[in-house]
């Protein structure tokens, strides 16, 4: 990958998970993007970098790609073709908030609005346009012109969440006191519902009891193996400065949660983690790119 921005690596130490994952396949997750292409050109060179620890690589991106940020185009650009930038065997998109509330604005002119509040001004802005100087049918047919049409379509009909083993990956969280398959089942256009797997942040974010409390295995529930990778709520809201500021982001033994939002929206700092199964032992590694200020 070539014209990479100067910037600064930080990792924290390999460290165990409660749970299993397949021992044939290794996983890795970025976390909200928000239009920062560069920063996502730089973890995807990053991982590459990484030798394989398993036999078949997963890159799942845990949504909100677009919006906030100066190049949301190319950052989709960039994210359909991860796979190939990242030598992953398969990427998975998965959709956040933001980049429904785009969806829903193509589908609606009405949410038109609400879209551009949520950071869609930026990403219109980036094409020329806005809901004051051009029509909803002007901008609705320019974004279906330039976007990947296989973002457009995995944001419609694509998973909404993945399980590798007692990994679960969503983009904001799930409902502690509901059911967790009938919670992540809610349609994804339902995204202004006060509880949603794309937008949910409290009691997500507080609950401490485990994800396995309704599990019929007794030993399950005691050991509490699901752990949940998130993003969509910033773990991190200043500047990235070293790497034990990302401890924040491991959530395991309180939450049994990896937290993967460190504000990318704001500023040009994105993290990601790395799962594998070693010997037995599911590990989990948390790291971050932060570009350099000129």
């Amino acid at each position: 990958m070539q014209n990479l921005k100067p910037h600064i690596s930080y990792n924290l130490p390999w460290r165990g998970l409660p749970g299993d994952l397949p021992s044939d396949i290794e996983v890795f997750a970025i976390g909200d993007i928000h239009g920062q292409a560069d920063l996502l050109a730089l973890v995807l060179d990053e991982i590459r970098s990484i030798p394989r620890a398993a036999h078949r690589r997963h890159l799942v991106l845990l949504g909100d790609l677009i919006d906030r940020g100066p190049a949301s185009i190319r950052a989709v650009e960039l994210a359909m073709g991860a796979n190939q930038l990242a030598d992953a065997d398969e990427l998975h998109v998965l959709p956040g908030n933001h980049d429904l509330a785009l969806l829903l604005a193509l589908e609606d002119a009405n949410r038109l609005g609400t879209w551009s509040a949520l950071g869609g001004d930026k990403v219109m802005a980036e094409l020329g346009m806005s809901e004051n100087t051009h029509s909803w049918a002007e901008i609705s047919a320019k974004f279906k012109e330039v976007l990947n049409p296989a973002y457009l379509h995995a944001m419609t009909v694509g998973a909404t969440h993945l399980y590798f083993g007692d990994l679960l990956f969503v983009h904001a969280g799930v409902h502690p006191d509901r059911d967790r398959a009938e919670f992540l089942d809610i349609d994804r256009r339902s995204i202004e519902i006060e509880y949603h797997w794309a937008s949910i942040r409290y009691p997500f974010l507080s609950y401490t009891e485990g994800w396995d409390m309704r599990d019929q295995d007794l030993e399950r529930r005691r050991r509490k193996p699901t752990v949940i990778i998130h993003g969509h709520t910033p773990a991190i809201r200043q500047d990235l400065l070293r790497s034990e500021d990302l401890n924040i982001c491991d959530g395991i033994e309180g939450y049994r949660t990896v937290a993967l939002d460190i504000g990318a929206a704001y500023r040009p700092q994105l993290a990601y983690a790395h799962f594998r199964n070693r010997g037995g032992l599911t590990e989990v590694q948390i790291s971050a790119v932060k570009i350099c200020s000129s």
